[in-house]
């Protein structure tokens, strides 16, 4: 058997591997920067602490923010002590999976794209997340408030002075996290002491995030038996139509949904 071979010699092999790399690199750069591209807003500055009460007062017609995926509108905002996040949503198709499973706020200290100490809220008991039940629904006064009576705790994640997992919304460390309605509109308020952070410095922006956590779907185990048998083409045997994908289906609506914005913190303007 007569074998061919090429007689084409690579006049400069080295040149062409720093090339490749040099736009392998060139892409990767690219890549690691359109990652890290983060909208920043303006941090609000608070001449005095933000009551954390749930209540929808005068903070509301000042959140001068708004993500369309989310229907939040919200804004960040600090004292010489604390950083404050208020979010009103106006989104009723999101009031389910937020009760279910709480919206999460992370700042990462180096403006960078990656989890930093996170608060999860609110975190209900199974008795409150008749609302998550019931997708359909417009509840009634009374069930909003009969809902948000069953906020106990919020959860916690990469603090350093903290352990990870649930605390009471008493407590000592000065996180405070609070709910309630506006009309048919869920408001929640959030306060993260400053020196909790371990903010290296005040000049540089925070990247935060905020999100509405996805709901694990209930697990889909394929049924071999499912279908009628038939022979495959080119042997052996194949239970599933021509039609049916063996994959679970994904409703998107259950992903988590959210976004990332970078925010300096503000300065007394007095000083």
């Amino acid at each position: 058997m007569r074998i061919f071979k090429s007689t084409a010699k690579m006049k400069n092999p080295q040149n062409f591997y720093i090339t490749v790399l040099f736009f392998s690199f060139l892409f990767f750069a690219a890549h690691s920067a359109k990652s890290q591209n983060i909208d920043e807003i303006r941090g609000k500055w608070r001449s005095a602490p933000l009551k954390v009460d749930g209540k929808a007062d005068i903070a509301v017609d000042s959140l001068s923010n708004f993500n369309e995926n989310t229907g939040f509108s919200f804004e960040i905002s600090n004292d010489e002590k604390n950083l404050y996040m208020a979010i009103k949503s106006h989104n009723k198709t999101n009031l389910n999976k937020i009760l279910n499973k709480g919206i999460t706020f992370s700042v990462n200290t180096e403006g960078k794209k990656k989890p930093g100490a996170s608060i999860l809220f609110p975190v209900l008991e199974p008795a409150g997340q008749q609302l998550a039940n019931k997708p359909n629904s417009s509840p009634d006064e009374a069930m909003r408030k009969q809902t948000l009576s069953r906020i106990r705790q919020f959860k916690v994640a990469g603090f350093a002075e903290i352990l990870d997992g649930p605390i009471s919304l008493q407590n000592t460390y000065g996180l405070e996290a609070a709910a309630g309605f506006e009309s048919e509109d869920l408001y929640i308020e959030i306060q993260i002491p400053l020196a909790l952070l371990d903010i290296p410095s005040r000049q540089e922006a925070l990247a935060c995030l905020i999100e509405i956590n996805g709901i694990k779907p209930p697990k889909q185990v394929y049924n071999p038996n499912q279908y009628p048998r038939r022979n495959r083409r080119y042997g052996g045997y194949d239970n599933r139509p021509y039609d049916i994908d063996r994959g679970p289906s994904i409703d998107r609506n259950l992903l988590p949904t959210g976004f990332w914005v970078k925010v300096p913190l503000a300065t007394n303007p007095e000083i």
